[in-house]
């Protein structure tokens, strides 16, 4: 068997956009965490798919809740996306993000490229994560920027934007 740190960087080969998956608690706080595994299902219906580890932060949130917000981020959000990478008590600086909520009250990030809110249609525990497949039930469409990507296990903002 191909032992997890021969794994890690193999899959580090793989350039990936990257999103922000975000939910509510009991309170109505938000909560977020940097994703790249983030998928198009189909298109009928729109569905979406992200994988949450079991040990991350926003994991119960999603869980409890059935909804959660995808949101893309494009290289200026870069700040954003090393916030959301941190453990909550890791995220010590002060970076400027705002979020609006979608009709079912989902949060969705100010700035990002693309913002999707989802209700769960399914789930599959799978190892340390659990799979989820979204319906997408509203999606904004931000400016067109350049995609802020994840190559090597570095974060990659020279990608230009497609005008």
């Amino acid at each position: 068997m191909v032992n997890r740190n021969d794994f890690r960087s193999a899959m580090g080969r793989f350039a990936t956009g990257v999103t922000v998956v975000t939910t509510l608690d009991e309170a109505g706080e938000v909560h977020g965490m940097t994703a790249n595994s983030f998928t198009s299902v189909c298109l009928e219906p729109p569905a979406i798919l992200v994988c949450v580890a079991h040990n991350a932060h926003t994991y119960n949130y999603v869980e409890d809740k059935g909804t959660f917000g995808v949101n893309i981020l494009g290289t200026d959000q870069l700040p954003v996306g090393q916030y959301f990478a941190r453990k909550p008590e890791e995220r010590t600086q002060e970076i400027d993000w705002t979020y609006s909520t979608s009709a079912d009250g989902v949060p969705m990030l100010d700035g990002s490229m693309v913002s999707m809110a989802c209700r769960v249609l399914g789930s599959h525990v799978y190892g340390d994560h659990t799979i989820y497949v979204g319906c997408v039930e509203e999606m904004s469409l931000g400016e067109h920027a350049a995609p802020l990507l994840f190559y090597e296990s570095r974060w990659n903002t020279s990608v230009p934007a497609n005008e």
